[in-house]
């Protein structure tokens, strides 16, 4: 099993590290591979920017690891890859980064219709932090008298995508607000399916 340290940013004003983040540096891991039947899901907060990232291609190495935070399955050229990431104390010393992040350069070009909500332009953000600030806003239109934080938590991708227009997002089922499930579409074809938690606050 490979593991090695990373080092995140915060997003905009957030005091965690954002599931896009996480899942956009579990996939960097294997670029210009073939990434095939994606199951990536987060199980809590990180808060400190240090991490450690596991790879096996062995799921039971994976484990034995404490407070994995975010896990990947991935088929890499055919192979499956297993990916966990779990949380590091941060050096006393340490000022975590942040980057600038306004979802409304993405949500302006937005429209909620009925049980979903579709891109009508271009996304200034990678694919998963599209659908994700999109999934958001539509819960918030969906459900707005609900009280607590809406949360990514899970996302299934047959093949993997880096489209960043004709993205539309359908709601599909709410099992007692824990786990919300949306349809994934590009150009109107489902390419995978999308999870939301609502965390009370």
């Amino acid at each position: 099993m490979i593991n090695e340290k990373v080092t995140f940013q915060y997003k905009g004003s957030r005091n965690y590290v954002q599931g896009p983040d996480m899942f956009n540096m579990f996939l960097e891991q294997f670029s210009g591979n073939e990434l095939t039947d994606i199951r990536f899901s987060v199980h809590g907060f990180v808060h400190q920017v240090s991490c450690l990232l596991y790879i096996s291609k062995d799921k039971s190495d994976l484990d034995s690891v404490s407070d994995i935070k975010a896990r990947c399955q991935v088929k890499v050229d055919g192979e499956v890859q297993y990916l966990g990431l779990s949380p590091m104390s941060d050096p006393p010393e340490l000022e975590p980064g942040r980057y600038a992040y306004d979802e409304n350069s993405l949500l302006q070009y937005c429209q909620v219709l009925d049980d979903r909500i579709i891109l009508n332009g271009q996304s200034p953000f990678s694919f998963i932090e599209t659908i994700v600030a999109m999934k958001k806003r539509l819960m918030e239109s969906l459900f707005p008298e609900v009280e607590g934080k809406w949360v990514f938590t899970r996302i299934d991708l047959p093949i993997s995508c880096d489209a960043n227009t004709s993205l539309t997002i359908v709601f599909k089922h709410n099992m007692n607000f824990r786990i919300l499930k949306s349809d994934i579409l590009v150009d109107g074809e489902k390419v995978g399916d999308l999870y939301f938690s609502l965390v009370k606050s």
